[in-house]
């Protein structure tokens, strides 16, 4: 048995099909044709009632439809017209359906709303128009005057029009977002602090900071119900891996009087995983963490069992001008006090008696007549100073690489002879003695060809452009001692530039020794050892500039790989090695002085801004509350015996007690936000 998909017939049913355009006008009478009207809105009964005779042979016959009764009984004229004429007026006449209607009008709305649009976006007032509202107080002064915008300032797609909006809105991108980041970015940010304003709540930079961040989402506490809301709406919140955008937290066109600075705790932890329910309720404990410090190293535990009163933190630490950071007083005022330095200093006399080599002459004997101080050069190896400026020397350079190679004479000079030797190339130790012999004439030169001679072989020596600043302050460095090396030229190779010349010269021309070492009154820390045929150097005061030039340059040096020949890479390679050989001397500072990379903080700058630039904390109103002596020792609690030795903070403290902040800030007493004491971007407070 078949059903039937509609058992009310057509001229009851009041249902119209989706693709129906057209409807039989004899449907508001309740009487519709079972036809009804065609695609093209024409009835198609009076269709098939109209009658068109034609002629078969000598007469015409009616074509009247058998739907309609078939051919009528007079038939057609003897001229071929039709007896039973239809009538002037059609008897129905089709009309749209009501969703025809409906589509001709929201087509014509649109169309007359986008001519509007274009007429009004593209008049001389548009940005004025579609303006979303008044800047805040802080950005006024961006506009123009009254009534005149100007949006391109922070949207760049403004520039070109409406033409271009039409493009962005069609490219679905972030090139809009990318653009007003980058304009914000430039008004608020230095250029070397943009690339990490936006970034330093990723969930890559939380875990390099300190790895107990990964940690902190076993801590949560109780969330609101605001943030079960929010997890509900928008799904689980996660860490941004990439570049946010500004507009996130900060709303723009809010009237003059908005604080586009302000955010609620919600907003804060809507993107974060550790969710609680405030600062008093379910904020994570504070954790420790591993030394957050550049610039001086310092132990307060170590220090502390020295005074007989305990720490006295005035004596070291001074507010700054707004009370916000707590100062490092110079070294003259805090440390110079126990730490003496004067002919015998805090290292005894290790300083004078273990002086940095600079220079000294090899042991080398020759085949051939070498003009060479045979009897007064006793060195048994290249000193690190003396081995980095002999690397800007091209020539020098594979030289340096064979007595330096890993797998042969490992810096051993009399090792790399033997090699020589077994390898038939004593003629090498000649060009050795030439390198070095060239490098005495550089550095005794105080003419303007010297100094620019010098230059260009630092530059090569540690891959630094030679207009960089501490290059040049190494090239003055050279130059201010040029009296003791021509002391030093004079007293060992007094026929040198004869012999550079290419003139005949006595090849052992060796005068008496006279005294053990030479030195004078203007040589500050310099010594001519005559036993050792050697120049030596002794920091004779803190912050020696000798030993802090060569720091520098050496720090800025390393990590230059960009596009590297392959004499550079054998250069980048002795500069490490004579790093690691110059660590000894270089510890009567690095003893006290962090050296990282290329920057030598020798001054006591505090935290790292990668460590803690989204922490702030105003030392002013807690001095304010603490003005009994050793206020400090409240939150800074130094490290004793009875400590856990597991717990690595740095400068000698336990990590800071939460409950001690608690107990202030709290519901009804100091500010509990999370803007008190955290903000975004990376920079200190």
């Amino acid at each position: 048995m078949r059903i039937p998909l509609q058992e009310i017939g057509h001229r009851d049913s009041q249902y119209e099909r989706p693709n129906q355009q057209w409807v039989c006008g004899w449907a508001k009478d309740g009487n519709p044709c079972m036809l009804g009207p065609d695609g093209k809105g024409r009835c198609t009964v009076a269709a098939q009632s109209i009658c068109e005779p034609f002629k078969d042979g000598d007469r015409w016959v009616c074509t009247r439809s058998d739907v309609l009764g078939g051919a009528c009984t007079a038939g057609p004229s003897p001229t071929g017209e039709c007896a039973c004429p239809p009538p002037e007026q059609p008897p129905c006449q089709p009309v749209r359906s009501l969703r025809a209607r409906r589509t001709r009008l929201t087509i014509g709305a649109g169309l007359f709303t986008v001519a509007v649009l274009l007429v009004w976006l593209m008049s001389p007032n548009s940005l004025t128009m579609v303006s979303p509202g008044t800047l805040s107080a802080a950005h006024l002064a961006i506009e123009p005057p009254p009534g005149v915008p100007n949006c391109q300032v922070c949207h760049k797609g403004a520039e070109s029009g409406f033409g271009r909006w039409l493009s962005m809105i069609a490219s679905q991108t972030e090139t809009h977002s990318v653009e007003v980041n980058q304009q914000c970015l430039g008004c608020h940010f230095s250029e070397t602090d943009q690339a990490i304003a936006m970034k330093v709540h990723s969930a890559a930079e939380l875990s390099e900071i300190s790895p107990a961040v990964e940690e902190l989402s076993m801590l949560a506490g109780p969330t609101s119900f605001l943030l079960g809301l929010s997890d509900q709406v928008h799904g689980e919140p996660m860490l941004d891996q990439t570049q946010g955008t500004c507009s996130t937290c900060h709303n723009e066109h809010e009237g003059a009087a908005h604080d586009m600075k302000v955010m609620s705790d919600i907003q804060c932890q809507v993107c974060h995983t550790n969710q609680f329910e405030s600062f008093n309720d379910g904020h994570p404990a504070f954790t420790s963490a591993t030394s957050i410090s550049s610039g001086i190293k310092f132990d307060h535990a170590k220090h502390q069992p020295r005074f007989d009163d305990g720490l006295d933190c005035q004596s070291c630490h001074q507010a700054d001008a707004e009370g916000k950071t707590m100062l490092v007083s110079p070294f003259e005022n805090s440390c110079q006090g126990c730490h003496e330095q004067r002919s015998k200093d805090h290292h005894g006399d290790a300083i004078k008696k273990n002086p940095v080599p600079f220079l000294q002459l090899p042991e080398m004997e020759f085949e051939d007549p070498v003009y060479w101080p045979a009897e007064l050069a006793v060195g048994e190896n290249l000193t690190p100073m003396m081995t980095l400026l002999l690397a800007g020397d091209d020539e020098a350079l594979p030289l340096l690489s064979e007595i330096y190679d890993g797998d042969g004479a490992a810096g051993d000079m009399f090792e790399w002879f033997f090699i020589l030797e077994d390898e038939g190339e004593p003629e090498k130790k000649a060009q050795l003695a030439t390198a070095i012999k060239k490098l005495v004439s550089e550095l005794a030169d105080y003419s303007s060809s010297g100094e620019k001679a010098r230059t260009v072989r630092l530059s090569k020596a540690f891959s630094l452009e030679a207009t960089d600043p501490e290059l040049q302050t190494l090239q003055a460095e050279l130059s201010a001692a040029n009296f003791v090396m021509q002391m030093f030229k004079q007293r060992y190779l007094p026929q040198l530039e004869d012999d550079l010349a290419g003139e005949e010269v006595d090849a052992t021309d060796d005068e008496e020794l006279t005294t053990d070492w030479m030195a004078s009154k203007h040589m500050s820390g310099w010594r001519v050892d005559s036993d050792e045929g050697a120049i030596s150097y002794r920091a004779v005061a803190h912050s020696d500039s000798w030993l802090k030039t060569w720091i520098e340059t050496l720090g800025k040096s390393q990590g230059k790989t960009a596009q590297m020949t392959s004499m550079d890479e054998m250069r980048a390679g002795l500069r490490a090695l004579m790093l690691d050989e110059l660590s000894g001397d270089f510890k009567s500072c690095t003893k006290c002085h962090t050296v990282q990379g290329e920057a030598a903080p020798w001054s006591a700058a505090g935290r790292l801004y990668d460590a803690s630039g989204f922490t702030k904390f105003n030392h002013r109103p807690h001095m304010a509350m603490l003005n009994e002596p050793g206020n400090c020792l409240t939150c800074h609690i130094p490290k004793n015996e009875s400590s856990d030795a597991s717990i690595a903070m740095p400068r000698g403290f336990l990590p800071h007690d939460k409950e001690t902040c608690s107990s202030c800030h709290a519901p009804g007493k100091a500010n509990n936000t999370c803007l008190n004491c955290h903000q975004y971007h990376h920079e200190r407070p």
